[in-house]
């Protein structure tokens, strides 16, 4: 076997094949290397508006016309419905703490549309069978694509091709290495490697798992007050469903095989030595089903764990940001790289606009210039989703504070779709590379953390966000939105 390539990728999750695919398919020697194998476990499931046009776009331009059919939920179901997957019409979220019927709708609620239809919505993605075909596709590209070899060492001494050894004990070399190891972050791991997670002011961790039975949460909160305000302007299950609950929040994603995915994340206090103990409450929330909750223990009472079998899954400290490049011939995807938190859905997305932007560097005859813009766009983005997310989590105390920070990021997320949608393609995603708009949510989170009252705070961000809240947010009748921004 020829152990010469022209790109190494280590980590084959959906992005290290997507891109392992294009690059194949432009007549590039590809390996692509990783310790698991498929099917597997894996989280990160939730796609969004952005993530579906970034997708289309590269089916599009690379003519991989299933890409394209993975992008809205219609389409996926109808040429690949062995693929399991969720509908996702867009985002839900639910105050527990203290917790009373509500007085008005959308006291304690508020359900966002990103979609008109079921069949133009965004999806959730069952990552076990999606990763599985996409390595699968890899391969039948011509990539050498190789599940259960651990890469043990990687020398880039060399500027023109790096060595990596494999556990096989057959190394090889390329002249590229793409890190797309994900939490693994074997480039890392290298001298070379930069940390700055010390740096991001959002600090949460996590426990989350699989779930078989997780019954509707939309009909118990209907059942409750005796309407159907959890199912308008959409079901509210047909969502990425945030639960805020004491000492953080939780999210379900359904999937259309009958599984759930459930985690707990909560913030991480300034006192290291509690840290242990608070990713201890977020897994026995998990274990014990929700039981400090009457509404959520009563759709997790009958269910069953499916994934991980032996225990829930944990993060200690979910976030992370190493700078990009290690060396002008070794990259790391942007969701190696830069982990924030799940809160606002942005994974899938960041790591598809690395596929596009690492594409275009890879296949170009002089790449310097453009990996340096690489560098920059990743760690300004990270850093743009950390302020968003910090100003959330800041909020959480009051719903009304909440839901406005949510509408901060929101118009960032429009104002994106839209560009995009023009055929514009952003340097920086929602809205990193517009500096008036960074302004603003730096201002906004200063106002969210002032001593002004409730009504006070929503106006004062309603007022910041004006100039690009095209989608008439804060106006929704009852915390609910059923505006179309991009489809």
């Amino acid at each position: 076997m020829n152990q010469r390539f022209d790109v190494a990728i280590i980590g084959s999750g959906f992005s290290g094949s997507i891109l392992a695919r294009i690059l194949a398919s432009r007549g590039r020697r590809v390996a692509l290397l990783d310790a698991a194998r498929h099917p597997r476990f894996a989280i990160g499931e939730s796609s969004t508006p952005i993530a579906d046009l970034l997708l289309r776009r590269l089916g599009q331009q690379y003519g991989l016309t299933d890409l394209e059919n993975l992008s809205a939920y219609g389409r996926w179901r109808q040429t690949l419905p062995e693929l399991a997957c969720g509908m996702k019409r867009g985002f839900s979220y639910f105050d527990h703490r203290d917790w009373n019927l509500e007085s008005r709708v959308g006291q304690r609620s508020l359900i966002v549309a990103a979609s008109p239809t079921d069949c133009d919505s965004d999806t959730h993605w069952y990552r076990s069978d999606v990763d599985a075909y996409l390595f699968q596709t890899a391969m039948e590209a011509g990539v050498d694509a190789r599940e259960g070899v651990a890469v043990t060492s990687l020398d880039l001494s060399d500027s023109a091709r790096a060595r990596i050894g494999l556990a096989s004990g057959d190394p090889i070399t390329a002249g590229f290495v793409i890190d797309a190891s994900g939490a693994a972050t074997v480039s890392a791991r290298l001298p070379g490697a930069t940390s700055m997670t010390d740096r991001l002011a959002t600090k949460t961790c996590a426990a989350f798992a699989h779930f078989r039975g997780v019954a509707s949460y939309s009909d118990v909160f209907n059942s409750l007050h005796g309407d159907h305000r959890a199912s308008e302007p959409f079901d509210a299950d047909a969502a990425a469903q945030h639960h805020l609950i004491d000492d953080g929040w939780a999210w379900m994603l359904r999937m259309n095989n009958g599984i759930t995915s459930v985690g707990v994340v909560s913030p991480l206090r300034r006192d290291a030595s509690t840290h242990h103990e608070t990713l201890r409450r977020a897994t026995r929330v998990l274990n014990d089903r929700f039981s400090g909750d009457a509404t959520i223990h009563q759709v997790f009472r009958d269910s069953l764990r499916v994934a991980p079998v032996s225990k829930i899954a944990t993060i200690g400290r979910v976030q992370r940001l190493h700078n990009p490049v290690i060396t002008p011939h070794c990259l790391m995807t942007p969701t190696t790289a830069a982990t924030i938190d799940p809160l606002h859905s942005t994974g899938i997305a960041h790591a598809l606009a690395g596929v596009m932007r690492l594409a275009d560097i890879l296949l170009a005859n002089d790449p310097r210039e453009r990996i340096e813009r690489y560098r920059a766009s990743i760690l300004a983005e990270a850093f743009h989703i950390d302020r968003l997310i910090a100003m959330a989590y800041r909020s959480m105390h009051s719903f009304p504070r909440f839901t406005a920070s949510c509408m901060v990021y929101f118009a960032a997320a429009i104002a994106c779709e839209e560009r995009i949608g023009r055929g514009e393609m952003p340097d920086r995603l929602w809205q990193a590379d517009d500096q008036a708009f960074v302004a603003a949510v730096e201002q906004s989170a200063e106002v969210i953390e002032s001593d002004a009252d409730d009504a006070r705070v929503v106006d004062q961000l309603r007022n910041l966000i004006a100039p690009w809240n095209t989608a008439r947010l804060f106006e929704g009748d009852g915390n609910r939105y059923a505006y179309t921004a991009t489809k």
